[in-house]
């Protein structure tokens, strides 16, 4: 099975957070030894080497790992076709690129460790992954979606939706990313319902402004789910559906519940439920926003 891929944006948390153990606390304070750092943790002498050799500047390094330029020589034209760092003889571009996202895994598992790995741990988990601290390696949650992958599938969606609002619908999906990986739980679930209610509205909206139905639009998110129901967009059930997933995000605090896990669902259950909202509208405009085909 084909190795899941972390997300450029858990790269950069991974980044900052090397970055951030790395710089001395204070002036007089020696900076840490990021190379010890690596070796103790069994990552190969030759890649602490080679990090060391480029400063430890993460935003370079973890690029360059990441699409396989890391493992070759700086000036490549005085080299052997496929010689590189690691003490291999050959190595392809294909295993190169292989090699650096195994890499890549245990960065991001050691980054997690660190003092400031609160958000990469928040970010992997949306990614789909969790830490394995004993083999300092990541662990593919299978029973859990990638809210990468699915905030992608919204954006495409989103952006072949023809709805007005689109900078406004996707700015709240990113801000609810964003503000989870921080660790602000509940203005997270915040932005994940306002996302829900800007397509709500938008999709809305749209259907009153093609005049082909005689109800009136309504203001307020239950009258407006009502609308969308008159008009043919949502069945009762459907109605029933969307108005329980609004109601969750809404609801403030859920006993027993930890904020965090909150925060997770409420984000990936908007994704789905705006993935469904877009492929109904997608078809419901098709169809003259009177029916569906």
């Amino acid at each position: 099975m084909p190795r899941k891929k972390l997300s450029q944006r858990t790269l950069v948390a991974v980044m900052r957070a090397l970055r951030e153990y790395g710089a001395p606390k204070h002036e007089l304070e020696e900076a840490p030894n990021l190379f010890e750092l690596l070796y103790e943790n069994d990552f190969p002498d030759w890649f602490g080497r080679r990090a060391r050799d480029r400063s430890f500047a993460w935003d370079d390094i973890i690029p360059a790992v990441r699409n396989g330029r890391f493992f070759f020589f700086d000036n490549q034209y005085f080299a052997l076709p496929g010689a590189n760092i690691t003490g291999e003889p050959y190595l392809s571009q294909e295993d190169a690129v292989q090699l650096g996202g195994m890499l890549l895994s245990r960065l991001a598992a050691l980054a997690a460790t660190l003092p400031d790995g609160e958000m990469v741990r928040r970010s992997l988990e949306l990614d789909g992954f969790r830490v394995n601290t004993e083999k300092l390696d990541l662990v593919p949650a299978e029973s859990v979606v990638s809210e990468q992958e699915e905030e992608d599938r919204v954006a495409f969606l989103v952006g072949q939706s023809g709805l007005p609002s689109q900078a406004v619908i996707l700015k709240h999906i990113g801000d609810a990313h964003e503000l989870f990986v921080q660790g602000k739980d509940h203005p997270s679930i915040g932005e994940s319902r306002n996302f829900i209610q800007a397509l709500i509205d938008d999709i809305g909206a749209t259907t009153n402004a093609s005049g082909g139905h005689s109800a009136g639009y309504p203001s307020a998110m239950a009258n407006r789910l009502k609308y969308l129901e008159d008009v043919g967009f949502f069945t009762p059930d459907e109605k029933t559906a969307f108005g329980a997933a609004w109601g969750f995000l809404s609801a403030g605090s859920h006993p027993g519940i930890p904020s965090r896990d909150e925060a997770r669902i409420g984000l990936i259950l908007s994704l789905e439920f705006g993935q469904l909202l877009l492929l109904k509208f997608a078809n419901w405009r098709a169809n003259g926003f009177r029916r569906f085909s």
